[in-house]
């Protein structure tokens, strides 16, 4: 995949996630920018796999769980604790 391949992929998949929601919100958009392309780079991985990788990192630090687009994003929803 080239460079804007990768760009509009992911720039496609951030559409998915609240812009305007808080710093959780700015972390998800952050953590996900940068994780879904080093995960594009080196290996066939999902959006979901990337997307709860992301997520469980935010988890650790904050105890939160950031919203996101669930039926963009088809993973297991999570019951835990919103921010």
């Amino acid at each position: 995949m080239n460079q804007k391949e990768m760009n509009d992929v992911v720039r496609e998949e951030l559409s998915h996630i609240p812009k305007d929601s808080g710093i959780i919100h700015g972390w998800l958009r952050t953590y996900y920018n940068r994780r879904r392309r080093h995960d594009l780079s080196v290996e066939n991985i999902t959006k979901e796999e990337t997307m709860r990788w992301c997520i469980n990192e935010i988890k650790k630090d904050t105890g939160c769980i950031p919203e996101y687009d669930i039926e963009y994003f088809k993973m297991d929803t999570i019951t835990e604790q919103n921010c």
